[in-house]
C-alpha cells in the first residue's frame, strides 16, 4: 500500500452537484421577450459563460452582457438568483466525500465555475465548506482542460502527481489529468467511481 499522502480531487458539476441550465433559462425568460431556448443557448457552455468562468469579466459585467444578449429587464440580484439556482446535490457522492474526510484523506474541489455559482453553492450546501482546497477556474484565469490550471491544483496539494486522483465527468478533463501524471476516473456513475477510488486508496 502507498503510504504517502494522497489527495482525491473532485470536479463539482455532475459529480457532487447535478445542475440544469434549463432551469435558469426558464427563470430568466420571465424577464425577457426571448424564448427559453434562446436564453439557454446563451448560458449553457456558451462563449459568454466561458468568458465569465475564466474570470475575464466581473459578475456585474457578465450580467450586463447577458442582459443585452438576452434582452433581460431585471435587477442584478434577480438575475443572479435566476442564474444560480440550478443545483441539486448527488447524495452518494457528497456522502463519500464526507467519509474520505473522516478517514483523514484530503479533498479538493477542482472546477470550471464562476463567482455567482460558488457564492450560491457556499450558502446553499454546507458540505462545500469541508474541502481542504479549492481550485476554481475564475480565480486563475483559465479553465480545464488547460493544463495550466492542473499545475495550479497540483501546487496546492504539494504532492507528486502519482499521489493525486481526479474525478470528472468530462473525458477531455480526465485526459488532461492523465497527461499531467495524475490518476483519474471518468465519472459516470457514483457506485463505479466510489469503488474505483477505494481500490486506488487500498493499492
Amino acid at each position: 500500500m502507498n503510504t504517502e499522502r494522497r489527495w482525491i480531487i473532485f470536479d463539482l458539476g455532475k459529480v457532487l452537484l447535478d445542475f440544469d441550465f434549463a432551469i435558469a433559462a426558464k427563470e430568466l425568460a420571465r424577464y425577457s421577450p426571448q424564448e427559453e431556448e434562446q436564453i439557454l443557448e446563451s448560458i449553457n457552455q456558451s462563449p459568454l459563460l466561458h468568458t465569465f468562468e475564466r474570470g475575464d469579466w466581473s459578475e456585474a459585467q457578465f450580467f450586463q452582457k447577458l442582459s443585452v444578449e438576452c434582452r433581460l429587464e431585471a435587477s442584478l440580484e434577480e438575475l443572479k438568483k435566476g442564474f444560480a439556482e440550478i443545483f441539486t446535490p448527488v447524495p452518494s457522492m457528497v456522502g463519500f466525500m464526507e467519509s474520505l474526510k473522516e478517514r483523514g484523506i484530503p479533498v479538493m474541489v477542482f472546477s470550471n465555475t464562476n463567482v455567482t455559482a460558488v457564492d450560491y453553492i457556499r450558502a446553499a450546501f454546507p458540505f462545500f465548506e469541508r474541502f481542504d482546497a479549492y481550485c476554481l477556474s475564475y480565480e486563475h484565469g483559465c479553465m480545464k482542460p488547460d493544463t495550466t490550471l492542473y499545475e495550479v491544483a497540483q501546487l496546492m496539494t504539494r504532492c507528486k502527481p502519482e499521489n493525486l486522483l481526479f474525478l470528472d465527468d468530462r473525458a477531455e478533463n480526465v485526459h488532461a489529468a492523465r497527461q499531467m501524471g495524475w490518476h483519474a476516473i471518468h465519472h459516470q456513475a457514483p457506485k463505479e467511481t466510489i469503488q474505483g477510488v477505494n481500490q486506488w486508496l487500498d493499492a
